[in-house]
Formats: structure tokens, sequence, C-alpha cells
């Protein structure tokens, strides 16, 4: 029986490496997919906002779950629905980005309270926590990777090099830059 041991010890390692290893790849895909697809995450999260909402109206309704912790989660979930505004652009100084934040955190501590005052088990718990407090910031946090390839949008008025090429006329367009070129470095002496 000692070897058995030693089996089991080795399975339980083999299997944490490998879910860990699984849990990555698939994190992995899905911010490939939210990168390559941002309307349609976007159409998701809207979604699943108005499903966790349903969500929590119906745990109110069917579970006398407090008014408190459900008022709450729905507010949160509103937010995050301004939070589309943007997307996949994310202001972490806007009123409500930080206020999603710190209803979040408020839910979390309603949902510990009141799951810790009456016997619930731990799937009850996990399933809250998990559709209710986590899906939505989840999928924000996925999609955050999605805004890194854009372009940056600038004022034309404030970039030289494009008001340079806008004020020249657009057949002579190279022959007039190696013309500024020549120009500069001929005003330069340093640069010869």
């Amino acid at each position: 029986m000692i070897f058995m041991v030693l089996v089991i010890a080795i399975a339980a390692v083999l299997q944490i490496a490998l879910i860990s290893v699984f849990i990555g790849a698939g994190v992995y895909y899905l911010a490939e997919f939210v990168e390559e697809h941002t309307a349609l995450t976007k159409k998701v999260i809207k979604w699943t906002i108005h499903v966790v909402i349903i969500c929590h109206i119906g745990l109110y309704l069917f579970d006398n779950i407090p008014l408190t912790l459900i008022a709450l989660g729905v507010l949160s979930h509103l937010i995050y629905y301004f939070l589309l505004t943007d997307f996949p652009n994310f202001n972490l100084t806007s009123l409500s980005f930080i206020s999603s934040i710190i209803l979040l955190l408020g839910n979390h501590v309603l949902a510990f309270k009141y799951f810790r005052q009456r016997y619930t088990t731990l799937s009850e718990v996990f399933s809250y926590f998990t559709v209710c407090l986590w899906m939505v910031p989840f999928m924000f946090i996925l999609s955050l990777s999605a805004n890194d390839n854009t372009f940056p949008t600038t004022n034309v008025d404030d970039n030289v090099v494009s008001h340079y090429f806008t004020n020249r006329k657009r057949s002579y367009k190279i022959k007039n830059l190696f013309t500024y070129l020549g120009d500069v470095t001929s005003k330069n002496n340093h640069l010869k």
C-alpha cells in the first residue's frame, strides 16, 4: 500500500499541472478570440449582463436572497453596462470604472456575510460567485488586451509629419520630402 500512496501523489501532481495548462490554454484562446472579434465580444458581454440581472431577480423571487445583496448586484451590473460604451477602451479614472470596482468589492462583502449566516453547500456559494459576481468582470479582464492592437488616434494638426504631408501637393510628396530634407540638412552645417 505504500507504493499506491506514491502513485496517488504523482497522479495528483500531474492532474494539477495538466489542469493548470488546460486553463491557461483556454484563457489564451479566449483572449485571442476577444482580440479578433471585439464587436461580437461586446454583444456577448451585453447579453451576459442581461442574463446575470435576470438571475439576480430570480434569486430574489424564488430563493429569498436579501434585497440589499440583489440590489447591489443589479446596480453593479448596470455600471458594467456603462463600461461597454467605450469598449474595448477602458478609462481607469472614469467614474463608471472606479464605481464598478467599489461595487464589486462591496458585493463580495455582502455575499460573504449572507453565505456565512446561513447553511449553504459549497456548490451554491461557488455557483453564486461564479455567475453573479465573477462572470462579467472576468470577461472584462479577458478583453483588456483587445485594445492593444488598435492604432492610436491623434489630432492631425498636432502631428508634424502628417501636417507636412497634407499641406504639400499630392503628386510631388516624395520629391517634396527630399527637398525638405535637403533644406533642413543644408541649414544645419553639423550634419554635413
